[in-house]
This record gives C-alpha cells, structure tokens and sequence, in this order.
C-alpha cells in the first residue's frame, strides 16, 4: 500500500536549506511506494493547523529553482517550544488522516531533540529522520568524524571570509577617523563564523582580532590587544561572535528558551564599540542579521551539491528500512573523500559542539593554522563569482609602504 511523505523545517534558515528539500523531492518523486509529497506550512506548526502544501507534482524545472533559492520562503520555518502530549496526540492524529509513513525535519539542535521526541511518540509504523542545518556548525561529534560540517556553514564560512577583505579595503580608506570596525558574527557561544575570518587572512598580515566564546578573555585584556594593535597599525579589524561576553546585553529568549542576540537589548559589537570609544579610539559596529545565513551570493557549488546529496540519501534510506536517525556529511577514514552516513537517534542526545581546543590560540585572539586546515578544503567556491582576492593590487601595495618618505617638492 502507497504511503505519502511529509517534510518540515525548523529554527533558523541557510542558503542551501532548499537544495536538501529538493533532494528529498526528486528522491521521493522516483519512489514507486510514496503517493503524495506534503509540507508542513511553516514547520511543525502547519502540521498542527493541518496548514498543508502538496508539493508532489513540482516540475523538474520548478525542482532546479527550488535548488538555488536561499533562506526558508517556500516552505517556512518555525521555533516552538518543546511539544506538549496533546501537541504530539494532534501531530499522530494528523499522520494518520494524512496516511504518513515518511517524516523528515530539517533543522539544527533543537530541531533533532525534536524529531526524536515524535519518533519517540509515534507508533514504528512510521519513518523518520532528521536533517541537519546550522550555519553555526554546532551540530554534531567534538571529534568531527560522524559530522564533519553541517549544510549552510561553508557558504557563511564564505560570507564572513569575504567580508574581512572588504572590512579591510574599509579600514584602509577610513582609519584616520574610523579607527576600528568591529563585525559580530552568529554563533552563539560557540565560534565557528568567527573563526571564519582568519580565512581572509591567512598568511596573518591584517590587523585582525577574533574573539572566540571557547578563549573568552576579560574586557581588560580585549581592550589591550586592540591597544597594541592600533598602536602597531595605526588601526584594527575585529570579528567577534554574537555570544562573546563583553557586558550584559539585556537577554531576550525565543520559546524554545534560546538567547535572540539580534533581539536583545544590546549587542557584544555595540558594547565593545562604546568600550573603544571610551578609550578614545573611534570605532564603528557592523552587525548583519540574516544577511549572513541568506545571501545567495556567497553561496558555494560544493555546499548546495552536498545539501542536495544529502536530502536524496535520507529518502534512500527511509525506503531501504531504517528509521529514526540523523543524516550526516561525514569524510571516509580511507579516501578522505566526502560521504553521506546516517547516524542512530540514541546517538546523538549530546550532540552540541564547540571549537576543539586545538583549533583555538589560547590568549592570542585568533585560530590555529589547525582550523584552517579543516575549513578551507570544505568551503569551495561561490556560485555566482569565482572569488580570488582583487583587493591587492601590487602597484598600490608597494607604494603605500613607501608613504611615509614621500616628500612636497
């Protein structure tokens, strides 16, 4: 008997969210065993409304747009708290009215505690995987072997690596009045993004400090280093996560109890702004939202491809019999190449990760040359521009070394 497939989203969106979804709509549209292909509308919360898309007769060339569209539009996204009894009774109901046997929810952390607790609820007559999204890349094992990064990071990975190069062209230009820029990037407690930009500046030649929540260093010492650093290049760029304590920024929470740090009252980046500009030295905040996690275009080929993989392989294997399982971009222990895994429910209940220590320069504001290593292979290259750095251009560089004995005739 024909059974039909349903598929949400939750928490925040990436640029590549949409390729996995058309991953799971090809795979499922060649399934001889699946009927109709629905959408909760938006998330868990469509499904509890009975707010129901239908997405079975999507063309293939609807399919190919649904692939490059970024952020979370077409089918929504929801943060909901976790689901009461009565809330998981509507949801088994609505299965059943539905006639599901498939369930697939994309989202992050929250999003796989959720998706064990309706597995958990629900009869095994059904199917259900969840599959990862988090341009924080928080998601998975501290030793990065079961997950080696979670769709939508390296496309952010790429933003913010872009970023620092216009930031400097910036800081260039304006460091006689605007002596510091200082960038606040997602990430929570954790660093990833921040971590980021040290892939604008490998060769460490920029005045660039990062600020990481797994180095967190008292506020006297954060205003030292930016000190030295002035001092030394007559200006500073800064990169901090949005999770760096630099003062209290006045919580506000979402209801599944999460910090919004876009929503609170302040910001780390203002208050680090104020804290410069007490100490006399101008400084100016560049905070982007959801630009960060939705700008198409600083999204990668590699990132959009493995995101659509990844959506085909979890159908494949809800249809070869398993159930109840995270699907995960993984790296082979032998080719070093990349590979799709699933990985067990029971598995992963402490599944929130942060920097490795060994990634971190403990008191030196910045990353190892070991996190450079694990990032740039996994980033690639932007859909839309085959981005090399244009921002040096020798003639200029050379010169501007030379200013300073530079005399009026």
């Amino acid at each position: 008997m024909k059974q039909n497939l349903i598929i949400t989203m939750s928490g925040g969106t990436t640029t590549v969210i949409n390729a996995t979804l058309a991953g799971i709509i090809k795979a499922a549209k060649k399934c001889s065993e699946i009927d109709r292909i629905y959408a909760g509308y938006p998330g868990i919360i469509g499904m509890l409304t009975e707010n129901i898309l239908d997405l079975t007769d999507v063309t293939d060339n609807e399919l190919e747009r649904i692939y490059y569209t970024p952020a979370s539009g077409l089918i929504g996204t929801t943060r909901v708290r976790p689901l009461d009894t009565s809330e998981l009774i509507k949801l088994s109901e609505v299965f059943e009215k539905l006639n599901i046997g498939y369930f697939l929810n994309i989202g992050g952390n929250g999003t796989i505690k959720q998706t064990v607790q309706i597995s958990d609820f629900l009869s095994n007559e059904f199917r259900c995987a969840a599959l990862p999204k988090t341009v924080d890349n928080d998601l998975g094992d501290m030793e990065f072997e079961k997950v080696l990064f979670t769709p939508g990071f390296p496309s952010c990975a790429n933003y913010w690596q872009h970023k620092v190069h216009i930031m400097n062209q910036e800081n260039l230009g304006a460091h006689s009045h605007d002596k510091i820029l200082i960038a606040q990037t997602f990430g929570r407690k954790t660093g990833f993004l921040a971590a980021c930009a040290r892939l604008g500046d490998t060769k460490r030649e920029l005045p660039l400090i990062i600020l990481l929540p797994e180095d967190q260093q008292g506020l006297d010492s954060v205003l030292n280093k930016i000190e030295l650093t002035v001092k030394k290049f007559d200006r500073a760029i800064i990169v901090l996560s949005e999770g760096y304590d630099i003062d209290k920024i006045g919580e506000r929470h979402d209801l599944s109890g999460q910090i919004m740090y876009s929503s609170s009252k302040e910001t780390a980046a203002q208050l680090l702004v104020n804290h410069c500009t007490d100490q006399g030295f101008q400084a100016r905040a560049f905070i982007p939202g959801f630009d960060q996690r939705s700008d198409i275009l600083f999204t990668t080929a590699e990132d959009l491809q493995h995101s659509y993989n990844l959506g085909c392989f979890s159908v494949q294997r809800l249809f070869s019999g398993e159930r109840n399982f995270l699907a995960s971009i993984s790296k082979n222990k032998m080719s070093k190449s990349i590979e799709y895994t699933t990985i067990p429910f029971s598995e992963t209940k402490n599944y929130s990760r942060i920097l490795p220590e060994s990634w971190v320069a403990k008191g030196g504001f910045d990353v190892t040359d070991s996190f450079i290593e694990y990032a740039e292979p996994i980033i690639g290259k932007s859909i839309l521009s085959n981005f090399v750095n244009p921002f040096k251009i020798p003639f200029i560089e050379k010169n501007r070394s030379c200013i300073k004995h530079y005399k009026k005739i």
